[in-house]
């Protein structure tokens, strides 16, 4: 049953990643398509979050979620807005991602 969750919970990530990638094209949701899309994919992230969370512990979700959300947004502002990190901040998402990881592996909450 918890596998259905992580399924839920990376359609989640995908659509969250896809909205907040999305917001800088809206120019202040003034365009319609990008708008649209943003709307779209933030409904499907928060409705596949909740089923996500029926199943995997909150804290577990949630800094998954977090995680993987973050480094997916910079990748694809990266690709989107030719947008760089700098060192620290891949550090920073490499400790994200590592605390996410060993949270799922390792807690018992």
């Amino acid at each position: 049953m918890a596998n259905v969750g992580f399924l839920w919970l990376a359609l989640s990530i995908c659509s969250e990643i896809t909205g907040t990638s999305m917001i800088k094209k809206t120019s202040g949701f003034s365009k319609l398509a990008p708008s649209i899309l943003v709307i779209i994919a933030y409904a499907v992230c928060y409705f596949a979050l909740t089923r996500a969370m029926s199943t995997i512990p909150v804290g577990v979700a949630y800094s998954l979620w977090c995680g993987f959300g973050i480094v997916g947004v910079t990748l694809c502002s990266m690709i989107l807005y030719k947008q760089k990190p700098d060192l620290p901040a891949i550090f920073a998402m490499l400790l994200i991602i590592s605390g996410g990881v060993i949270m799922n592996a390792f807690s018992t909450i």
